[in-house]
């Protein structure tokens, strides 16, 4: 009985301490909480009825960036904090990247990695070590100057907010990609890429609209958010600040704005696209990454990239949005990802994370949608595959990924391209347990063969 006892209140106690919400703190000046006490409150209290997520305010007169880094740290260390909003024109770290001085995310959610200024002009172009992300970082900024808030802009964005979390206003369950690569013998596409990588997974197969090659133009873009608003939505194009390079001609950061639709979540993979920065140095504005959140639209948030290199990795936000996460929590690991990654060209290890940002809401969720059963086809259900050197165990969990693709009707090749490489330099095989028609099965298939089961 004594057992008994303390192993209930052990896990009374274990389930209190998995109950704790999430400490999340808001950075701003004392001037734009006064300006938006009201709808800050709303906000607060929208996100802690819905998320398990605790909240807190933290207004200074912020000055530069090494101050809020300081703060940063300390409340990550000191209080648990795991997230941070910086809402208006908070300091931003200025890092010279590629061809400008822009904005760096990761000297806050890297609050220990070192940075250098190797020419001695002011500005810092280059780190030492390895990036080590600590928190995700969201910016609530609406406008591209250092020093301007925009007010009236921040209230609509938190209006639309608060119409979102209380239904006011509802995203259709649409996903929408842009690409302008055009399908080969060799290449299957984008619009494939992309269902491979989970991001189709958020609505019917009916409702993904693929804008792909010569069909990706400036007219089909404008008719897509005329005729629907969308739940995700994917740009896979040339950009740069001032807007997104369709097959034709630009679609404009002052078009995104003004559209009356919108997209909840934008993943936007062209370079240089949210370098606000550069848009108040050049004074062009609208911003183009801004523009995807802070428009006239239902549009919340956006993950974009500020140097050269794009977006990688997304489909870890896909997967953790799909688990369950909300979008900071999703983001994370996609910018984690990036630490030690090397991308041709001028990039090197490690580099790109440091451009890739969070603008806009962090607090959304997407749901898979499931797909309707075929009457006709062999019912076929993946009950576990694995992929990698199966004699040594070392493996990855491939499952999910094996069953959407094969309910997508997209081929399955045991390739490290796929899969990932969890035994570099050994031979791997795919290892997939099904139940076909009622029928438990095991196949087996190694490095480069096609998965064909009943076949």
């Amino acid at each position: 009985m004594k057992h008994f006892i303390v192993i209930t209140l052990f896990l009374a106690a274990s389930s209190l301490l998995a109950a704790e919400p999430e400490r999340i703190a808001i950075l701003l000046r004392e001037p734009t909480q006064k300006a938006l006490a009201e709808p800050l409150r709303t906000y607060m209290a929208d996100v802690e009825a819905r998320f398990p997520v605790k909240l807190r305010l933290i207004v200074r007169d912020w000055q530069t960036p090494a101050e809020v880094r300081a703060a940063i740290k300390s409340l990550h260390k000191e209080s648990g904090v795991s997230g941070v909003i910086l809402v208006g024109a908070m300091p931003m770290h200025p890092f010279f990247m590629h061809e400008h001085a822009n904005p760096n995310p990761l000297y806050y959610e890297d609050f220990d990695l070192e940075f250098v200024d190797n020419n001695k002009d002011g500005v810092d172009d280059a780190y030492k070590g390895t990036p080590q992300l600590k928190i995700w970082v969201a910016n609530i900024r609406a406008c591209e100057k250092a020093r301007d808030d925009d007010i009236p802009a921040l209230r609509r964005f938190f209006a639309k907010t608060h119409d979102y979390y209380t239904s006011r206003v509802v995203p259709e369950l649409r996903t929408l990609l842009f690409s302008t690569e055009v399908i080969t013998a060799d290449w299957p596409g984008t619009g494939e890429w992309f269902k491979r990588r989970g991001g189709a997974r958020f609505s019917a197969p009916e409702n993904v609209t693929l804008l792909e090659g010569k069909a990706c133009t400036h007219k089909a873009a404008l008719e897509a958010f005329q005729k629907h608003s969308y739940s995700l939505t994917c740009v896979a194009l040339h950009s740069d600040e001032t807007g997104h390079a369709m097959d034709d001609e630009d679609l404009f950061a002052h078009e995104i704005a003004a559209m009356k639709t919108g997209s909840l979540i934008t993943i936007s993979h062209g370079c240089f696209a949210a370098n606000w920065n550069k848009t108040a140095h050049d004074n062009n504005g609208p911003n183009c990454g801004l523009s995807w959140v802070f428009g006239n639209h239902l549009g919340q948030a956006a993950v974009a990239q500020v140097r050269s290199g794009g977006v990688g990795f997304d489909d870890l936000i896909y997967e953790r949005l799909r688990a369950g996460d909300y979008l900071g929590k999703a983001y994370l690991p996609c910018k984690q990802a990036h630490e030690i990654e090397h991308a041709p060209g001028d990039h090197v290890p490690g580099d790109i994370v440091s451009g890739i940002l969070l603008i806009g809401n962090p607090f959304l969720e997407l749901k898979p949608v499931k797909r309707a059963a075929n009457a006709k086809a062999p019912r076929l259900v993946i009950r576990n595959a694995v992929y990698g050197d199966l004699a040594n165990l070392a493996v990855v969990n491939v499952t999910q990924k094996v069953a959407d693709w094969i309910e997508d009707s997209l081929t399955v090749a045991a390739t490290a391209e796929n899969f990932g490489d969890p035994a570099n330099g050994i031979e791997k095989q795919l290892k997939v347990d099904y139940t076909l028609d009622g029928v438990d099965g095991t196949m087996t298939i190694e490095e480069g063969q096609l998965l064909k089961i009943g076949q």
